[in-house]
């Protein structure tokens, strides 16, 4: 009985010589699915080698046993949805956690001192320190040693002297705001003063952020050293700035650069103008000495700055000769703990003082579920293309069983059962599958070793990018892309397998 000889050899024999038979109809088949598994291969891939060279960056922080701590706030996306299920509905009263998300919306929601005080009371706490973003417009290099020093304007009328100790301020100290002749005048109100001049001989560069060198996005410098705890003026720089600045990296260090600083007052007045042109900036110009470089990495414009610069700096731009004292550290701290003590056992013991602490490996995961949903989101387009060709699996298997119906009866009278007749079929579409699966999939690795050699001959970045490749392909990546797509054809196949499998052998003789 035919039932009984035919084997799997004999199956993929009866499917390699139907493959034959209808190449073009096949291969335009495979292509389909083809694509779909190049889009999943491709897009997965990227977001999995951005990933990686996230988390290696995640995982070369110099002191991972380090918490960022800052006041306990409520979930923004819970209170969104609440606000939108009341949306139609009378006023309701505002609760204590409306009005904590109103303050932490506007920047007033901070760390208080009791709970500063009660911070650093804990067990295991070695220091707390504040860490904030700073608002830098941009960085020159001081004219070296023997050259003239460029010589500030003097000061329009409404602004502080532009002296040497205000226009370029001593870093240590509080630097006052602008002087107006009232709030009103700094707010928009009366005219304002003229912006003062440039120094001369100066060439600003730009810089994406700026912090304080005790984030821990810098890590150990690759040249020179960290600022000491209370060093007055001294900066880190990121290292292409000293090909932006035409210095040799070794020569950079112990020069002097200029940070000019805004005052964050005018930003949000010049919202307030009704007359664009009215609007005059101020600023501040900062001196700091460079004393090392930060590994190099995408952060190709970053500034870190010592805690004094960076204190008389946010002083400067918030106008609030308090901000970053003892008692009023901002709205963030990062705590660094001792030695022996537990990280997850500290983080509950913050927590329980109504603060939110959140550790480096913390931040990572939120990374990889970030990433998670992005993979879904890429890979969803490769999905509606598999879905799409999904069809024409079943479109091509219902074309064959058509022209080879005579083909089954005769099957059918030698005595093959319908369990071999829907086998048969059904292996004929996972063959189109995995077929286009081993298709797109090659194609996706082809095009993802073009684009790594591509990033790392055209981009600026490949010298950091070295030893990671922007698009990566796990193992368990292509093997599920191929799995899926020949699970996909087999199952695209069962319709047309089932129908094959009930044509009638008398019938099916008939026609001719």
């Amino acid at each position: 009985m035919l039932a009984s000889t035919m084997r799997l050899r004999d199956h993929l024999q009866e499917v390699v010589w139907s493959f034959r038979k209808q190449r073009l109809r096949t291969a335009l088949t495979a292509i389909g699915i083809g694509i779909g598994a190049f889009a999943i291969a491709i897009m997965v891939g990227l977001a999995q080698g951005i990933q990686a060279y996230v988390a290696e960056q995640f995982a070369a922080f110099g002191d991972r046993r380090v918490l960022f701590v800052f006041p306990e706030v409520a979930r923004p996306a819970m209170r969104l949805l609440e606000r939108i299920s009341r949306i139609g509905r009378p006023a309701e009263p505002l609760d204590e956690e409306d009005l904590r998300m109103q303050r932490r919306s506007r920047g007033g929601l901070w760390i208080s001192p009791a709970q500063l005080q009660a911070l650093r009371a804990l067990d295991g706490v070695a220091s707390v320190a504040p860490l904030s973003w700073l608002e830098v417009d941009g960085v020159a290099l001081a004219p070296a040693a023997d050259a003239p020093h460029p010589q500030p304007a003097a000061a329009p009328p409404g602004t502080a002297p532009q002296t040497e100790s205000t226009a370029t301020a001593a870093a240590g100290g509080a630097a006052a705001p602008p002087q107006g002749s009232s709030a009103a005048a700094r707010a928009g109100e009366g005219a304002p003063a003229d912006p003062p001049a440039e120094p001369p001989g100066l060439t600003w560069y730009e810089i994406d952020f700026a912090t304080m060198s005790n984030s821990p996005l810098l890590g150990t410098p690759s040249a020179g050293r960290l600022p000491e705890d209370e060093e007055p003026a001294a900066v880190v720089l990121a290292p292409q700035y000293a090909e932006s600045f035409g210095v040799p990296a070794g020569q950079l260090l112990g020069r002097e650069v200029l940070l000019r600083v805004p005052y964050l007052g005018d930003i949000t007045s010049r919202f307030l103008y009704r007359d664009p042109s009215r609007y005059r900036p101020r600023w501040r110009i900062f001196r700091a000495r460079v004393v090392g470089l930060a590994e190099l990495s995408p952060f190709s414009r970053a500034v870190y700055a010592s805690l004094p610069l960076a204190r008389a700096m946010m002083r400067y731009q918030s106008g609030n000769p308090e901000l970053l004292s003892e008692d009023k550290l901002g709205f963030q701290v990062l705590v660094r703990i001792t030695p022996e003590a537990e990280l997850g056992d500290l983080k509950r013991r913050i927590e329980a003082l109504g603060l939110s602490a959140r550790t480096v490996d913390d931040e990572l995961r939120n990374v990889q579920r970030a990433f998670f949903v992005i993979d879904l989101a890429l890979s969803s387009f490769g999905l509606l293309a598999l879905l799409v060709a999904s069809f024409g699996i079943v479109n091509t298997l219902l074309m064959s069983i058509s022209e080879r119906t005579r083909e089954i009866g005769v099957m059918k009278a030698l005595g093959a059962s319908e369990g071999t007749i829907r086998r048969l079929f059904a292996l004929e579409a996972a063959a189109i599958g995995l077929a286009g699966g081993l298709g797109g999939t090659a194609a996706a690795i082809g095009a993802g070793l073009l684009g790594n050699a591509l990033v790392r001959r055209h981009l600026p970045l490949a010298e950091a990018l070295a030893g990671y490749e922007v698009f990566s392909f796990p193992p368990w990546l292509l093997a599920g892309t191929i799995g899926f797509c020949t699970v996909l054809g087999g199952l695209a196949g069962l319709y047309p397998a089932a129908r094959a499998a009930r044509l009638d052998p008398v019938e099916a003789l008939r026609r001719e």
